[in-house]
């Protein structure tokens, strides 16, 4: 008999983040730089709503859910219906190659992996902290983005976790949140999109809101996609208020 394949330790971890994750993060690829986002407070909300984004387009591409913990830690919901076994199998690194990208990831966002079986593919993966390896990211990120100018891609500015939890409370009461600070050069790209966000909130926008496009590449999208979904709990909570 067969001997069980060890789970990497990455796959581990990135199974336990997804295990402890307070919200979920949707994402269809739609072409280059475009996709289709939407968020769950659950699984199976999330899976809910994946089916509806592959409904509404049927571009052939796979939904990506994401887990993601109350300190922003991410993590790739792999045992969803009709999503590709990640540790399948090609004969050929092309194959694999292909694979991943009719699963909705761009070439830079993968790394194919030598296997006794031939070759298989994953989302490339943070390394750990050498100083602290506890704050590592061990979950996959949906892709990443080179820093700008060669400088390190500085995190977007995060709130403690009981001053998130009191901005997500006041929110769902009908109050706008503050927008994230975008004040260090490495935002500076991310400025204008930003701005329009925080202008369709002031203008009560829940729609344009709705359809406007994030994609989470790296920190400073991510901050802003928290923000516009943020404002959509606050304008929802005033709608039913009214």
């Amino acid at each position: 008999m067969a001997r069980a394949r060890k789970p990497h330790p990455a796959d581990v971890g990135n199974a336990n983040v997804v295990a402890s994750a307070v919200r979920f993060e949707i994402a269809l690829f739609l072409g280059v730089g475009r996709y289709a986002t939407d968020t769950a407070e659950t699984l199976d909300e999330a899976r809910r709503k994946a089916a509806r984004l592959v409904a509404m387009h049927r571009n052939g591409r796979r939904p990506l859910i994401y887990g993601v913990t109350a300190d922003g830690r991410s993590g790739l919901v792999t045992d969803t219906p009709n999503m590709e076994d990640p540790m399948k199998t090609y004969a050929k690194k092309f194959n694999a190659q292909r694979a991943a990208k009719a699963a909705g990831h761009e070439p830079d966002e993968i790394e194919i992996v030598k296997t006794k079986d031939g070759f298989t593919w994953r989302v490339k993966r943070q390394r750990k902290s050498a100083a602290n390896p506890r704050d590592a990211k061990l979950a996959a990120d949906p892709s990443r983005e080179p820093p700008a100018d060669g400088m390190k891609q500085s995190a977007a500015p995060r709130p403690p976790a009981g001053k998130r939890a009191a901005i997500e409370a006041a929110a769902r009461k009908g109050k706008l949140p503050e927008p994230p600070d975008f004040s260090a050069p490495t935002h500076t790209r991310f400025r204008n999109k930003l701005a329009s966000v925080v202008e369709l909130a002031k203008a009560g926008d829940l729609k344009g809101l709705q359809a406007f496009q994030i994609n989470p590449v790296s920190s400073s999208p991510k901050a802003i996609a928290r923000y516009r979904d943020l404002c959509m709990v606050a304008l929802e909570a005033r709608q039913q208020a009214a």
